[in-house]
């Protein structure tokens, strides 16, 4: 249990990747608040009845007056935030195709999501942190920046531009005791994932060194780890998750 001390929020949390951390988290002991612009769903509903210490909060993360009704109604609830994990993104649904094939419209929705809704979340957590003087902000990135997937040309800025704002953001707020780092897990198979998978999956695994699938559970210690006092003294990094396909 030692997140018992803990509250985390966690964006885009009603299914895949965000409640598997929310799960993970509520286990080992945390106060979770679940943020997720679809309405609770039944897995939500679940987690949330059997365990007080858990909340649902529909959130649509590019909305910057729900980021701070979000934060609001964690501290009327939980009475802090030591945590925000910005998970909400946009990738399952999008099309592989030729950059030239992009609209403007779709890298306008790809980056609200990505990058502004990390943006406008963390501003709306932040002075509650500077007011205990910590917290730890963590941002979902991707393998992808690193190795550069081709054909999905905005998602992949997008997530550069996550990277980016982590290192900004921990040179920024070091000085109130809060950490900023970023997980950047490669493909995962989820029940998002799989619908669109065409063999993507067995791709991938030819390139890790260990040459098995993603599954959410492979990220589940890294995510504890940054959200637990063990990181204290990390910030401004990117760690890797993706059983050895790049190197950085």
């Amino acid at each position: 249990m030692r997140l018992s001390d803990r509250v985390v929020i966690v964006t885009g949390a009603s299914s895949g990747l965000g409640l598997a951390y929310a799960r993970q988290l509520a286990e080992e002991g945390a106060a979770v608040v679940l943020a997720d612009i679809q309405e609770c769903n039944s897995e939500v509903h679940r987690l949330t009845a059997s365990n007080p210490g858990t909340l649902f909060v529909r959130t649509d993360v590019r909305c910057p007056q729900d980021a701070q009704q979000l934060a609001d109604a964690t501290l009327s609830k939980f009475g802090r935030i030591d945590v925000l994990i910005n998970n909400a993104a946009v990738f399952s649904n999008l099309l592989r195709r030729p950059f030239e094939e992009l609209t403007v419209e779709e890298w306008e929705e790809v980056l609200r999501v990505n990058v502004i809704g990390t943006f406008v979340c963390t501003r709306a957590v932040v002075q509650a942190m500077k007011a205990q003087k910590k917290g730890k902000i963590i941002n979902v990135a991707s393998n992808a920046v690193h190795k550069g997937l081709p054909f999905l040309l905005h998602y992949v800025a997008s997530k550069g531009a996550v990277v980016a704002m982590t290192r900004a953001l921990a040179r920024e707020l070091g000085a109130f005791g809060i950490t900023v780092n970023a997980v950047a897990p490669g493909y995962v198979r989820h029940e998002a994932t799989a619908k669109t998978d065409c063999g993507r999956d067995q791709q991938v695994i030819a390139l890790r060194a260990l040459a098995r699938t993603e599954t959410p559970e492979d990220l589940l210690g890294t995510i504890a780890f940054l959200a637990s006092q063990e990181s204290d003294f990390i910030t401004g990094q990117t760690l890797v998750v993706d059983g050895g396909e790049v190197f950085v």
